[in-house]
């Protein structure tokens, strides 16, 4: 019988993409060469460079993350400010007892939380005005201690009613107890 051929282990060197024998004294001989020794020098030079490259990219991402976050700020402002302008104030009207939006030209009765305007003219809990010119989402101001605290109070039901709900209450129905329409 014939003897069964076996090739030696061989040694494969990332770095240089070379085989070799895979013994101590091969690796050792070839870790010691200049090709092997440049290669390695070169791959933590790029390694290196890469690590630069990152952390440079790194820092330009975080720089522009926050050029980007300061005008959203800015415009969120500014649209903040906008809102509030379209939105309008609420006012106290001394002539009605009741608080003024001259923006949209209704008014609010705090006691009964039913609106006034529109057109027709009529009493409502349900005014044709945009959700931010509510009453208690838009600003007021005006009246005296006690009517200031039943303005806060509506302004919390306002608010706890518009994240619920959009529908609430009877749009175009007339005020309880009203004796007529309020000063304009």
């Amino acid at each position: 019988m014939t003897e069964r051929w076996k090739s030696n282990p061989m040694y494969w060197c990332e770095l240089c993409r070379v085989w070799m024998n895979d013994s101590k004294a091969a690796k050792l001989n070839h870790e010691r060469g200049v090709k092997h020794q440049e290669n390695l020098a070169r791959k933590l030079r790029d390694m290196s460079k890469k690590a630069d490259a990152e952390k440079r990219q790194q820092e330009h991402a975080v720089a522009s993350m926050d050029a980007i976050e300061a005008a959203a700020r800015k415009q969120y402002e500014a649209d903040q400010a906008a809102a509030e302008v379209q939105a309008g104030k609420w006012t106290w009207h001394e002539g009605s007892g009741y608080y003024y939006n001259a923006a949209h030209r209704w008014y609010f009765d705090v006691k009964t939380r039913y609106y006034y305007g529109g057109d027709p003219v009529s009493w409502t809990q349900q005014p044709s005005i945009p959700s931010a010119a509510m009453f208690g989402v838009a600003p007021f101001e005006g009246g005296d201690a006690a009517t200031q605290a039943a303005a806060k109070a509506a302004a919390a039901a306002a608010a706890a009613g518009h994240k619920g709900s959009a529908a609430g209450g009877a749009a175009g129905s007339s005020k309880p107890g009203a004796g007529g329409a309020a000063a304009g």
